[in-house]
This record gives structure tokens, sequence and C-alpha cells, in this order.
């Protein structure tokens, strides 16, 4: 398929972007606004409602380690339609349960929800549909789950804090009638990529795409092994405080409209960051892309540590949403451009499902973790301090895995130039 030729794509570049708007921006970004009402409605401890989270993530790591195979026998429109149903399935248990283990089975259908609905599915119709500068479409897509997380944060914040204990619930439904719509338009409108042919080994813009080796030949390498422990280290430090710096702000002593203004400016500039990090890698590549990400978790983390309720906590907290936004990308845009730059297009819906699924892992462990810190200190503060030493720890870890990936890269470029001149 030549992107030139084709003008449906841009049907599934728009249909990707509102299905990371409605799914993560309502269903995801704005979880942490529940936390508090849930676990005080219900009488349930934090850390024991947070293993709702690790169903939703082990169940998210478990179909993605098959995305690739559901995807090749019922094809995209099906597995986007049973997103949406398990999706739908999930906001109503949450809307309508009253104990821990319905709250746990609306983990699972979540996790299996938004995996046929935003960012695997996103990552495998933009890698098929268009053949060069995926970082920027990349970015446009996921962006949209800034812009969904902040028009959600003030619709659904007054319904799930309006002085009335069990106020989450009419948020859960409204959730699921929008869900409802935006379910059959992208049924409607998805369809099966054209087969597309294998890339050329050497690519001509850091955007673009290379063949690079099969499955089975990265099977073989250690270094492939360790791209997967560093992203679900990653995972696992991002979603430990991506769950629960809402919650961290209100027990410091801010108010919900506080939380919702913060939530909003950092849902706002995510949707920028994403956007710029994908230039950033179309134009400088991948480590620089990973240093200013995790640079940024740092800092957010940090920012956290010192919050107080006064004019320099407001100012942290703006800090935070900045930072915090621009580490993001991490967990969604960086994830498919890592397996374009160091995998190449040969293994990559393969690869995407192996790095989403350690992602994911990562997600399920960092969730409980934090919260089992707030359960035994009183505090956030223990757990936020150790995962920024261990972002920095991670970063250090991941460039040399990457420049490791690289001279493997650089080599199977030069064999195939080599190749190809001798022909």
């Amino acid at each position: 398929m030549k992107q030139q030729n084709s003008h449906y794509r841009w049907a599934v570049l728009a249909v990707c972007f509102m299905m990371v708007f409605v799914c993560l921006g309502f269903c995801s970004s704005n979880k942490s606004l529940y936390l508090g009402a849930i676990t005080e409605a219900l009488q349930i401890k934090r850390s024991l409602f947070s293993i709702n989270d690790s169903f939703r993530y082990v169940t998210s790591a478990l179909t993605n380690l098959f995305f690739a195979a559901l995807i090749g026998r019922f094809g995209v429109r099906r597995m986007v339609g049973f997103g949406f149903l398990s999706l739908i399935g999930s906001m109503l248990l949450y809307a309508t349960s009253s104990h821990i283990l319905l709250f746990y089975l609306g983990g699972i259908l979540l996790g299996v929800g938004l995996t046929f609905t935003t960012n695997s599915i996103a990552s495998y119709l933009i890698k098929h549909w268009f053949t060069a500068n995926i970082g920027r479409y990349l970015g446009i897509v996921f962006a949209a789950n800034g812009v969904g997380g902040a028009v959600a944060a003030q619709i659904i914040t007054p319904i799930i804090y309006n002085g009335e204990p069990f106020g989450y619930r009419r948020s859960y439904l409204l959730v699921a009638a929008i869900l409802t719509v935006v379910g059959i338009i992208a049924v409607v409108v998805l369809k099966n990529p054209p087969d597309v042919a294998p890339a050329p080994a050497a690519k001509k813009a850091r955007g673009g795409s290379w063949r690079g080796p099969e499955l089975a030949e990265l099977k073989h390498k250690p270094w492939f092994y360790l791209v997967l422990v560093m992203v679900f280290l990653t995972g696992f430090i991002l979603q430990s405080i991506s769950g629960t710096w809402a919650a961290h702000v209100k027990d410091v002593g801010f108010d919900a409209g506080f939380v919702a203004t913060v939530l909003s400016v950092s849902s706002l500039v995510l949707t920028v960051s994403k956007i710029i990090v994908g230039l950033v890698y179309d134009h400088f590549g991948l480590r620089p892309t990973l240093l200013l990400c995790q640079c940024s978790t740092i800092i957010a983390f940090v920012s956290m540590l010192f919050l107080t309720v006064n004019a320099t906590g407001k100012v942290l907290a703006t800090v935070f949403a900045v930072f915090f936004s621009l580490a993001l990308p991490l967990e969604t845009v960086v994830i498919p451009l890592i397996v374009n730059g160091l995998f190449g297009s040969a293994s990559y819906d393969k690869c995407l499902g192996y790095l989403l699924a350690a992602n994911y892992a990562g997600y399920a462990c960092g969730t409980p973790m934090v919260n089992l810190c707030y359960d035994m200190t009183g505090s956030y503060n223990p757990a936020f301090f150790a995962f920024a030493i261990l972002m920095l720890l991670c970063a250090v870890t991941f460039f040399i895995v990457i420049g490791i990936a690289q001279k493997n890269k650089r080599r199977m470029m030069e064999e195939a130039d080599a190749t190809e001149a001798g022909a």
C-alpha cells in the first residue's frame, strides 16, 4: 500500500483519535477521581480496591500477548466491537457494584476493552495505514487522551463530588452511554488494512520503517529481554503515580475543584506533549525522546514530594501537571516507537504485543505497591521517593540497552546494503 494512494487512512486516523479520546479520556485518565469517592462510599481500603487495577492490567498483558493472533483471526472490526462491549460492561458493573469482587470483574472487562479500542489497536492501524512519519501520527492519535481527559474531568468531577456518596455511579452510567455511541461509529467505519509489503532494510527517515529481524531471531538476543524488563519497570513507575496523584493532592489538603483544575492542565499539556514526543522521534531518534520523558518523570515525582497547601504548593502542583504530562508518553507513544525503531516491521505486530504486555504487567504491580505503602505509612511520599530513584536507574539502563540494540540494527542494515549492492 502506498500512503499517497489512500484517502481512507484519514478516516482511520480520525476514528483512532475518537476512540482514544473517549475510551482513555473517560475510562482511564480520570480514574484517580473515583478512588477516594468509591473507597469512602463503600468503606474499602485503597490497597484492596487498587487490586481492581491489577486485574485490569494483568488482563491487558495477557490479551496483548495474543493481540496479533486475535486480530489476524477475527479482524479489526470484530475485535473493536468486542472491545467496546467489554468497556460498556465494565462501566455498568462499576455503576452497580457494592462488592469488591464485582469491581475486580469490571477491571477484567476494562483490560480487555481498552486493548482493542486504544493503544494496541491504534498503534496497529497507524503502522499499517501510514508508511512514514509514524511518530507524528501516533502523537496526534494519543494526544486525544489528553483532550478527552480534560473534557471528561470537567464533566464527571461535579457528578462524582456532588455531596452525594454514590454520585460516582451516575458518572459511570453516563460514560457507558457515550461508549455505546462511539462504538457504533467505530465498528461501521473501521476495516482490515490491506497487506503491506515488507519495508526496506534501510529507512530514509527516522520516522519511517525498516524491516528488522524476525521474532524468532529476536528471542535469541539477550537485549530483547532487557527491553521488556525496562518497559515493565517504566509501566510500574508511571502507574504508581498516575493512579494516586489526585488522591495525594486531596490528602495534602487541596479541594476537589483544585484537583480537577490540575487534572485539566495535565490533560491539556498531555495533548501537546504526545505530538512533541512524536516529532522529536521523527527528527532526532529514540534516545532524545526517552531522555525527555524520563527526566520529566523524575521532576514530577520530586514536585509531589514537596507539595503543601500554600502558594508554593500550587506552583509545585502546576509543575507536576506539566512534567507528568511530558512523562506519560513513555507508556503510550514511545512503546510503538521503540518497536518501530529497534525491531522494525518484520515482527512489529508481535513485538508490539509483547512490549505492551510487559507495560501492563508493570501497571498491575505498581498500583497495589504504592497503595500498600499508603496503607502502611499514611502517605504516598515514601513510594514517590523510591520510584524517582528507580526511574533514574531505569533511564541509565535503558540507554545502555538501546545502544546495544542500535548496533545490531546498523549491522543488519549494512548487511542488507551489501547484499543489495552485490545483486
